[in-house]
């Protein structure tokens, strides 16, 4: 997974100086990681993603123990969970998604930055030079 990211970074990279005609060109990088856990707009997407899970897990609890099922019901029941759980992450995975793009969209046009890569401190992206853009990041989602 990390590697598929560092080729389709490089890729990017290599892509936008084709385009650009090798001239200047900007890049930024965020260390996603710390965004995620020190953001506190981030949190509290996340935060309220695992309570609705929880709440339709207690739900599914309830639903579950009743000795009245059968094992047909039981199993509709289960996959009905399922697919309620993986709604809800997907929702959630959204909201963040949006938010850090609103973030970083606004803070690329002020800063006239042309590629911004996930780049964390322990499978660091960019080794040299770039644009740490991490703390503003986490400012603009405060």
């Amino acid at each position: 997974m990390r590697f598929t990211r560092k080729i389709t970074a490089a890729t990017l990279v290599a892509a936008s100086f084709l385009i650009t005609g090798c001239g200047q060109m900007n890049i930024g990088y965020v260390d996603g990681q710390r965004v995620m856990e020190e953001s506190p707009q981030i949190k509290a997407v996340l935060e309220e993603g695992a309570k609705k899970a929880e709440e339709i897990r207690a739900e599914a609890e309830t639903q579950l123990s009743n000795p009245d099922l059968s094992d047909e019901e039981k199993s509709k029941a289960q996959a009905d969970i399922q697919r309620k759980i993986i709604g809800v992450n997907q929702a959630y995975a959204a909201q963040l998604k949006q938010k850090l793009d609103e973030s970083l969209a606004g803070m690329c046009k002020e800063k006239e930055i042309d590629v911004v890569v996930d780049s964390s401190k322990d499978q660091p992206i960019i080794l040299h030079g770039g644009i740490d853009l991490t703390d503003e990041v986490i400012k603009k989602l405060q």
